[in-house]
């Protein structure tokens, strides 16, 4: 076996190899050893390839003394020296193998792991709020033995993403998308004066346009933001931030779409900041209790709360009295019911069951009864009036102010339910009541929301062509201001239903309390 010790005792009687730099002799090494077969190939048979052989080829001389810049006697001098060592050294394979086995006997109980072996590395475009937008590579690597990918914000392991403790300073948006943390903090102090995603996008790309330079046009990926990554970028920094005060970790999944990984840790959110977040909830002052002295002597307290509701609506399932989330707000109905979901293909005149109609592009929202069709043609010909076109025009202006035409059709900017006047002798059609949200009326029956009609008296028939809004948000507050709780009333305000949630909200309170 050689040493340390009879390896420089070798090279003091070459003063020329002994003046060599350290990183020349170990690239020598490297090399020649990679050109083991190389070396071996020309050899006369009578050579043991045990042992390594005492001159080195003139074509792996000649590569060996261009490639580290030294003479060829140099090469045949250090290869005098350290042929042994070359032979004796491990391939690649076997070092690895070695170096895993150390890693998993000696290094795992003092809490080292194996190195990471796999790596990847991919273009990227990174969004910076002083310099714009700049490309730039990406590096992420795998662990062999425990298959968890290690990306810029976080790892990924068993289709769950795991993000890294702290804030990072780039919140990846995308794949391919990067975003500096002072740029999402200032769309989030943009959007506190109601400029929306799109035109902080717009804004973005504006200023953009006058930073980019002629090497930035040939970049793999655009320098267009989109409103999605905005979005993307608010959710993700909230979320960090919201589990760094709390010195946790947010855990994701990895699957699907981008916009539905984050919806069960920000609901999860929303619940928690009811719940707990608020420290004035359990809060009692001179304004909202007082505490008095009974007749018997025993001191008592009362505290008064008002309930009211507050019209900020927002869309829901049009099936009374359900309270899961629409998939997307175009949606009538939810579709983590499939009975709900299949309501879309029914006729949306109330008491028709017949399937709506096709033409292969194209589903509208009534079956292939004339009257039926005739009712949703007015309905459509409303929303592009004059009046719907001007609405439609001030509603996009507000989401995007570079918008120059309305939306073509946006039925989804007007919602509720629609009542027609139907003249069975002149076979006329009109709008007779539009409701823009739940006035808390139930029908309760099919024939107290339809009238046949006798005589001249027209029929009045109800459809539902738009999408249902949720009643209001019933609020309860203390004299002094504080608002207590909150819950959605989905389609009916009544006394019934604030006393079904009133005391869960009690609870939570008293909960607090206690804590």
């Amino acid at each position: 076996m050689h040493t340390i010790h009879s390896l420089l005792t070798a090279i003091e009687h070459h003063p020329v190899v002994a003046s060599l730099p350290f990183s020349t002799l170990l690239t020598f090494l490297r090399c020649a050893h990679r050109l083991k077969d190389d070396i071996l190939q020309p050899q006369p048979h009578s050579i043991s390839v045990l042992c390594a052989p005492e001159v080195l080829p003139p074509s792996i001389t000649c590569f060996l003394a261009a490639f580290l810049d030294i003479s060829i006697d140099d090469i045949a001098i250090l290869w005098s020296v350290v042929s042994d060592i070359v032979w004796s050294l491990p391939t690649p394979e076997e070092a690895d193998a070695l170096e895993e086995d150390a890693f998993r006997r000696y290094g795992h109980p003092h809490g080292i792991s194996s190195v990471l072996k796999k790596e990847e590395q991919h273009a990227v475009i990174a969004f910076t709020l002083a310099d714009g937008a700049h490309p730039a590579w990406s590096v992420h690597l795998k662990c062999r033995l425990c298959h968890t990918n290690y990306h810029n914000n976080y790892s990924v392991q068993a289709g769950m993403r795991t993000y890294y403790p702290g804030v990072p300073p780039f919140v990846q948006v995308g794949e391919h998308q990067f975003v500096q943390r002072e740029l999402v903090m200032q769309w989030m102090d943009l959007m506190q004066v109601a400029v929306s995603a799109t035109n902080c996008a717009h804004l973005y790309d504006i200023a953009q346009a006058r930073r980019l330079s002629s090497h930035d046009v040939d970049w793999q990926f655009g320098t267009t933001l989109t409103t999605e990554q905005v979005w993307d970028a608010f959710t993700i920094l909230a979320l960090l931030e919201d589990a760094h005060s709390r010195n946790a970790r947010l855990v994701v999944s990895h699957d699907g779409h981008q916009q539905d990984c984050f919806s069960a840790a920000m609901h999860a959110r929303t619940e928690r900041i009811i719940v707990f977040g608020q420290d004035e909830l359990p809060h009692a002052c001179d304004g909202c209790m007082r505490i008095f002295t009974s007749p018997d002597g025993t001191m008592s307290r009362t505290e008064v709360v008002v309930t009211d509701g507050v019209t900020v609506c927002r869309p829901c399932c049009a099936i009374p009295y359900c309270k899961n989330p629409l998939a997307s707000n175009r949606h009538r109905f939810c579709l983590l019911d499939p009975t709900h979901h299949a309501r879309e293909l029914i006729c949306a005149v109330d008491g028709c069951e017949r399937l709506v109609t096709t033409d292969g592009t194209t589903t509208s929202k009534s079956c292939d009864n004339p009257l039926h069709s005739k009712m949703e043609t007015i309905h459509l010909d409303g929303l592009h009036s004059s009046k719907s076109r001007g609405q439609c025009q001030k509603l996009a202006r507000l989401d995007d102010a570079l918008a120059t035409q309305p939306p073509v059709d946006r039925p989804d900017s007007y919602d509720g339910v629609e009542w027609f006047e139907c003249h069975a002798h002149t076979d006329s059609v009109r709008v007779v009541q539009t409701v823009k949200a739940s006035t808390g009326v139930l029908d309760l029956a099919s024939s107290s929301s339809r009238s046949t009609g006798n005589g001249a008296e027209p029929a009045k028939i109800k459809a539902v062509f738009r999408r249902h809004r949720t009643n209001n948000e019933q609020l309860v507050v203390r004299p002094c201001g504080i608002i207590n709780g909150r819950s959605t009333m989905y389609h009916h305000e009544a006394i019934s239903n604030v006393l079904v949630w009133y005391p869960t909200m009690c609870w939570q309170l008293l909960l607090m309390r206690i804590i």
